[in-house]
């Protein structure tokens, strides 16, 4: 074994990880010794897992199982709408044959379940009771995220919930038309003040409020700043990204989160703050603000950039801040362009501020902003692994020169007459 072989060798061997905190890997290895139709129906269901979990950037069952629990516990209709297409979601990726480690690390699942959850939540709003329409447009959205997440994946470009929003946008317009040309805007009109129908909140007197679902409208004043809500803000931001306002979802998936990797869950309560924060300094509802609509699109952005779509080093810890900012911003102007036609927002914010910024890395050999390599990992293994490769680089360098000085020393080498 060569000298920078050796050296790789004991870098990666320098560092252990405990078996079921970040991408779980044992358990991957377990699975890939395993054959037959009982197990390949059982790494569907991990595969499925670690879906639920990709909806904070955890790659981790036990992350996902733990979000599954706390939803059919709170909020049991989101449960089945969502497991329900992401089931259908990951039975499509494995029939258009999607590479094995996508569909493996459930990234063929989070946006088919995306749909099915969101859906649970709009529809009613925008279209009235479900019926064999609704499920039908359902049905064929959540095939389509499917067939988009593959067209839309390259080298250069991470999809992440581009396709989610494509389907949804598409669904809720094709919807409200069908009660009226002003059904949007009727129906829309509490969207940026969402709750889900286990709500807790009980802090203000609003002008009005709606029926069962929990939507609730305009706040009549902002007297003062409560810190305790602002920190149940930052909370339930977590849970916002599947349209829910419960501090036990929220903190349910920050525990997800946690489970999978320290950093992620640091950058992205830092993110959830700073968006917090943004909407109050920008003028926001404080209704808004503590019911965490202002937190969830900057969380994703720390999130993606904290170490998960980048390699975590300090120009990339820098740049997550400044895109977390820049995400808060994005969503004012946003809400201030669709304030007259009710849309919702969703995670736009974040799907442009994360597509412009991820266009400061050249690739994976971006020595400044690089991107994680195969196989995919959890983001302090991803730094870990970056750098025993550039390690091994300046190694290999190191040996080259050397090896030309000793070719200078011994002077050229004379022709044979």
């Amino acid at each position: 074994m060569s000298a920078k072989q050796l050296s790789t060798v004991e870098m990666r061997q320098e560092r252990t990880w405990v078996p079921c905190v970040g991408d779980f890997v044992i358990l991957k290895k377990f699975f890939a010794q395993k054959e037959g139709p009982i197990w390949h129906a059982v790494r569907l269901f991990d595969a499925l897992l670690r879906g639920f979990g990709q909806i904070v950037f955890a790659n981790n069952p036990l992350s996902g199982l733990l979000i599954i629990v706390t939803l059919a516990a709170v909020t049991p209709g989101t449960l089945v709408w969502s497991a329900a297409t992401a089931v259908l979601g990951l039975l499509v990726s494995v029939a258009i044959r999607e590479p094995r480690e996508i569909v493996e690390n459930g990234l063929s699942v989070f946006n088919p379940l995306l749909v099915g959850a969101m859906s649970y939540i709009l529809i009613p709003r925008i279209y009235g009771t479900f019926d064999a329409f609704s499920f039908l447009l359902v049905f064929l959205a959540t095939i389509v995220s499917v067939y988009l997440t593959r067209s839309l994946r390259s080298d250069k470009f991470s999809c992440t919930t581009w396709p989610f929003h494509l389907v949804e946008f598409a669904l809720i317009f094709a919807l409200s038309t069908q009660n009226g040309a002003d059904a949007l805007t009727k129906s829309m009109e509490p969207k940026f003040e969402m709750h889900n129908a286990t709500s807790e909140t009980t802090m203000m007197t609003a002008t009005t409020t709606m029926n069962g679902a929990g939507f609730y409208a305009e706040i009549a004043t902002n007297v003062y700043i409560n810190w305790g809500m602002v920190l149940r803000g930052c909370i339930v931001s977590t849970s916002q990204l599947l349209g829910i306002d419960n501090v036990i979802v929220g903190a349910v998936m920050y525990l997800a989160m946690l489970i999978y990797s320290p950093a992620t869950i640091a950058f992205s309560f830092f993110g959830a703050l700073c968006g917090t924060l943004a909407g109050l300094e920008l003028g926001a509802d404080y209704h808004k603000v503590y019911s965490g609509l202002w937190g969830y699109n900057s969380l994703l952005t720390g999130a993606a950039l904290g170490g998960n779509l980048l390699v975590l080093n300090g120009q990339t810890a820098a740049a997550a801040v400044i895109a977390v900012i820049f995400t808060s911003l994005l969503q004012y102007s946003i809400e201030s362009i669709l304030i007259n036609t009710r849309l919702p927002i969703l995670a736009l914010p974040f799907l442009i501020a994360i597509s412009l910024f991820l266009k400061l890395s050249t690739g994976k050999e971006d020595p400044i902003f690089p991107w994680p390599v195969s196989p995919i990992s959890f983001p302090e293994k991803q730094r870990h692994d970056y750098l025993t490769r550039c390690a091994a680089l300046k190694e290999e360098d190191t040996l080259e020169e050397l090896e030309l000085v000793i070719q200078n020393e011994k002077g050229p080498t004379q022709p044979d007459n």
